[in-house]
């Protein structure tokens, strides 16, 4: 039996591990990675395992650094199964194909680019540049394809993913349908139970019931997100949230610009700030949500009333399973024409828009429209990624590069780690340290050097006697 790692290995995107089980081989996760457009379509380019070996999926959650490289595994040759719960299979319906389209456009970016290049190399007499167009990595209807091979299941539920192996998913409360993985391998008539934590989220996260604890395993797979630090409070995170607000009605005019991840940070946002003015902690201002796959997540969210914690089923209005709405007057923008017109309007406003990390999407066009104006506050309230612009304004850039021009940064910037997901280290050690004495070896996966370190000493010291921390395409025999 060997466990490989191909993703988010000494990093935090591209989650895929590989279970090699009776010659038959499973992922847990075929995530995406991301970072800058060129470096990322390179790494992403190649699995390093061949597709049309691998018998089934185990998918975690639907973010698209755990998911979206399921299509790309369809086209070069999977043909088996995707399990997942019933929330992650329909937020990957929305999610994948949004990836899809936004490949497309960097594919067509990455092509200008690289004509670009080569017109300017003939004119200085330089050799042209010899690489191929780029190409998408997958297309729409390599999505539909794999949708069509999801089965979902409900968590605590038992299912058979191939002869001698069987596993579960539990909730995780990181985002909506998220889950950490049971899994039992049986291989030479010895069994293995293997944790794998997928992205293990919070007790007391708005919105979602709170993560179940960790079942006894012999073998466990962890992530590191926040393995070095500790997170602010809940309350200390709503006192924030209502301080911007404040301050934006101060000024009287602008923007409160919280770029956000469309699938989970959204949701909990707008629930935190319907909290905020029912409660009176600050004066109601309208509130916009410019993106259409936030929109599209919203609106799946809303169905899953049976996934909230008892909390968000006091405070909201479910009829028939679904809630009314998350945040009482927030209007969503159905075109771009609409995203266009806020441009115009002198505020003051909270626009929410994604990209989370400010990579992509109409997150960008506010910023090239506001972030020189003293007027506009940027709230950070997500994990920024190493070589994004998330990154570079969360550490002080006062001039950054978006869509091609250069900007100013005039705006305040106000960093919140409240609202994240991510089990932080005291979270992933409460969790851990249970299973010190039954486990024979911890993986340290997705996690930054300056995060995974730290709790890799916690851990050993918590009676942890093997852990490793593997680099991508590394080995194991459990």
């Amino acid at each position: 039996m060997e466990i490989r790692f191909f993703g988010a290995a000494r990093g935090v995107t591209g989650s895929c591990h590989m279970l090699c089980v009776n010659g038959r081989q499973v992922l847990l996760d075929c995530g995406l990675f991301q970072g800058r457009r060129n470096e990322s379509y390179q790494r992403n380019a190649n699995f390093h395992f061949d597709a049309s070996k691998v018998d089934a999926v185990i998918q975690s959650h639907a973010h698209i650094d755990h998911s979206g490289k399921l299509p790309m595994l369809v086209r070069e040759g999977f043909h088996g199964t995707i399990h997942a719960t019933h929330g992650t299979r329909d937020l990957c319906t929305i999610l994948l194909h949004d990836c899809a389209h936004i490949l497309s456009k960097d594919a067509e970016f990455l092509n200008k680019k690289r004509m670009r290049n080569k017109v300017r190399g003939s004119r200085k007499g330089n050799a042209p540049p010899t690489n191929a167009e780029v190409m998408p990595l997958y297309l729409d209807e390599d999505v539909d394809e794999t949708l069509s091979r999801f089965l979902s299941h409900r968590y605590g539920e038992w299912f058979a993913v191939l002869d001698g192996v069987r596993a579960r998913f539990h909730e995780a409360g990181h985002i909506l349908g998220s889950a950490w993985v049971e899994v039992e391998a049986t291989e030479d008539g010895e069994m293995r139970r293997i944790v794998f934590t997928g992205d293990y989220g919070r007790s007391g996260l708005p919105l979602l019931r709170d993560p179940e604890p960790f079942v006894q395993a012999d073998i466990i797979i962890s992530e590191s997100t926040y393995g070095g630090k500790t997170h602010p409070g809940f309350a200390d995170m709503q006192q924030e949230l209502a301080d911007a607000v404040k301050r934006l009605v101060a000024r009287g005019r602008g923007r409160l610009l919280i770029p956000a991840f469309a699938v989970g940070r959204t949701q909990n946002i707008l629930y935190e700030l319907g909290r905020v003015f029912e409660s009176g902690a600050a004066p109601k201002v309208p509130v916009i949500v410019d993106s259409p796959l936030a929109t599209a997540a919203t609106s799946i969210v809303k169905n899953y009333c049976r996934y909230y914690d008892d909390e968000a089923l006091e405070q909201l209005e479910c009829i028939d399973g679904r809630a009314q709405s998350l945040c009482p007057g927030v209007r969503f923008t159905e075109s771009v024409g609409e995203s266009k017109l806020l441009n115009s309007h002198p505020g003051p406003m909270i626009v929410l828009s994604a990209s989370g990390m400010m990579e992509t999407g109409r997150i960008l066009h506010h910023l090239a429209n506001w972030i020189g104006s003293p007027n506009t506050e940027l709230l950070v309230v997500g994990f920024q990624a190493e070589h994004t612009l998330g990154r570079r304004l969360a550490e002080g850039a006062k001039e950054v590069s978006i869509l091609g021009e250069h900007y100013q940064v005039g705006a305040r910037l106000t960093t919140m780690d409240g609202f994240s997901a991510h089990a932080d280290q005291q979270d992933l050690l409460r969790a851990l340290k249970p299973l010190a004495k039954h486990a024979k070896i911890l993986f340290l996966v997705h996690g930054e050097d300056g995060q995974r370190r730290p709790l890799s000493k916690n851990l050993k010291q918590a009676g942890f006697e093997r852990i490793e921390e593997p680099v991508e395409q590394q080995a194991f025999r459990i």
